[in-house]
């Protein structure tokens, strides 16, 4: 086995061009690959981990009867939101009491310290119902809103802690009072940063859920409308159309701005609501409030981003891409050592004349690969490095999380080895098959 070993090692100094060709071609096939993998890793994870497999989003369809030529869609193709109005919420949440449900909506909002000295734009998740137990938002002081503090629509917030900072000069400013369009609010918990990517609880329109960085403020979405805040975000209104992106005050009663998430944990519990959710549009629709046949979806957090392509289309056609371009390489390597082995055929002759065994070469072969396939992977580290910092440096929102997992530099290595071994084994094979006394007679 030593001697099959340094034999292999042997073989890797000689003909050093070809060698480093090998390695080096091998280094960008598998360079290439590694950095669309990583970028891929990154968008595809599970922004809630151990939350989100509970969480379903709820739909049913609310709209006027449909007019002659209307689609379901925008004109883009972009398919019509799951909104749901205030009134819907509040009739489904009263219709499964037992299921904990969250009516959301994101919008940014301008709010102020109390004296209105200090101001800043934010991102506000504005929820019916318990939102921040439900989507696990993490506390560092204080609680959150109770349902009869939302019933009574009582000014109270939730805001991070690099809010507080800013607006009261303090951590935890639980207690304070902060200004929420014409009311001031009460600072009742401090959250730690809360900024899922992609963002799953709401995704406006032309927003695929990379932009921002996160919501520093969670209120009762009717305790904010009671205090004349200007909601701005994608809804359906009745008699305007799609109603789209509009900075004006919501009419509550004619507009859909809300999207419904409840918390299953089971398919049971799964099955159950959507019996449920069917039943409340067929009900609707019988009292002439849903116009539309009853139409009904409840998708897994998981279904809901695949729908709305938060991983680009662009991002998985470049792995396909970069995988070509391995195998590309795979190709062009195996070639590189096929010409090193054949031309070492005399070499060995002399070996099999003196009784070293087929396998003996093939190891030998083997070893020599495999080198090639490791160095080459450890010359993809800092290509990959590169690669992605060159991702970084696009103007898309989710640039930035191109960034190298110390974990996928042994999946690297991994693949590099193996790759080592695929393409030296055709070749290593074809050496060893080779008849002795021809290989001896090239000498």
């Amino acid at each position: 086995m030593n001697y099959t070993l340094e034999t292999g090692l042997r073989g890797c100094l000689r003909h050093p061009r070809t060698m480093a060709l090998a390695i080096l071609t091998l280094a960008l096939g598998l360079a290439s690959v590694m950095t669309m993998l990583t970028l891929l890793s990154v968008l595809s994870a599970d922004p809630l981990p151990g939350i989100s497999h509970n969480l379903h989003l709820a739909w049913a369809d609310s709209r006027q009867a449909a007019k002659s030529g209307e689609s379901d869609s925008y004109g883009d193709g972009t398919p019509v939101p799951p909104l749901w109005k205030l009134a819907d919420v509040q009739a489904m949440r009263q219709l499964r009491p037992d299921v904990a449900q969250v009516g959301v909506v994101t919008s940014p909002l301008s709010v102020s310290n109390a004296d209105n000295t200090v101001s800043k734009n934010v991102s506000a998740a504005l929820a019916v119902g318990p939102m921040l137990p439900v989507f696990g938002v993490p506390l560092r002081h204080g609680r959150y809103w109770t349902a009869e503090e939302e019933a009574a629509h009582t000014p109270v917030v939730v805001i991070s802690r690099a809010l507080s900072q800013h607006l009261l000069g303090r951590e935890d400013g639980t207690g304070a009072q902060i200004r929420v369009g014409q009311r001031q609010f009460r600072v009742i918990g401090i959250s730690e940063r809360w900024a899922p990517r992609p963002r799953p609880h709401f995704l406006p329109a032309n927003d695929s859920g990379w932009e921002g960085d996160g919501d520093e403020l969670f209120a009762p979405a009717e305790a904010v409308l009671a205090a004349g805040a200007e909601i701005t975000s994608t809804r359906i209104c009745d008699g305007g159309g799609f109603g789209g992106f509009r900075f004006d005050q919501i009419d509550t009663g004619q507009c859909r701005w809300l999207v419904l998430w409840a918390e299953l944990k089971d398919a049971q519990a799964r099955e159950h609501y959507a019996r449920s959710l069917q039943n409340f549009a067929a009900e609707r629709h019988a009292a002439g409030i849903f116009a539309r046949k009853p139409s009904t979806s409840l998708q897994s957090m998981a279904q809901w981003l695949r729908f709305n392509r938060v991983v680009p289309d662009s991002v998985r056609l470049n792995l396909w891409l970069a995988l070509g371009l391995l195998l590309l390489c795979l190709v062009n390597v195996a070639g590189l050592l096929a010409a090193r082995f054949l031309r070492r055929a005399g070499e060995h002759g002399v070996r099999r004349v003196l009784g070293a065994p087929r396998r003996a070469i093939i190891a030998s072969c083997l070893v020599e690969s495999t080198l090639a396939g490791l160095l080459g992977g450890l010359l993809a580290l800092p290509l990959t490095l590169a690669g992605l910092w060159l991702m970084r440096q696009q103007g898309e929102a989710y640039s930035s999380l191109a960034r190298f997992s110390p974990g996928l530099f042994i999946g690297l290595l991994l693949m590099a080895v193996a790759t080592g071994v695929l393409v030296g084994l055709l070749p290593a094979v074809r050496a060893a098959r080779q008849e002795p006394a021809l290989q001896v007679k090239t000498l």
